[in-house]
């Protein structure tokens, strides 16, 4: 097993625990937002809630595919490799537009998704994953 590919796999795992803790936290706290916006009649504050509530939950299905890639990797399945690239790739799109956006220090942000896609598509890297 090649060193790389466990320690994206375990910080695939730990990502994806963290992700569903957050995600659980979240939609709890809109869960109360959108109660609390319904019992004194607040439209604004029900509808923090229930969009906040909708993140919580998709942050717990991303967190839960995160995991899976985190085992496919270590398996070395060619349909995490996948996966593993594509959400790397999807990590550019926030940085890209916080530097449309004004802010050149948000290049920062394209390191790490950029070295993950860098070594997933190394030639060697990429043969351990065919199936």
């Amino acid at each position: 097993m090649n060193f790389g590919i466990l320690l994206l796999a375990l910080l695939s795992v730990f990502s994806g625990v963290l992700q569903i803790f957050w995600g659980m936290a979240v939609a709890g706290a809109g869960g109360l937002s959108w109660l609390g916006g319904l019992l004194v009649f607040e439209q604004t504050t029900r509808a923090w809630g229930g969009s906040a509530v909708t993140g919580g939950v998709l942050g717990i299905v991303v967190g839960i595919v995160q995991i899976g890639v985190g085992f496919g990797l270590v398996g070395r399945q060619s349909w995490a490799w996948w996966l593993a690239a594509l959400s790397a790739a999807f990590a550019f799109i926030h940085p890209l537009v916080g530097f449309f956006s004004g802010n050149f220090w948000a290049l920062v942000g394209l390191l790490i998704p950029g070295a993950i896609l860098f070594y997933l598509f190394k030639a060697p890297i990429r043969s351990q994953f065919v199936n």
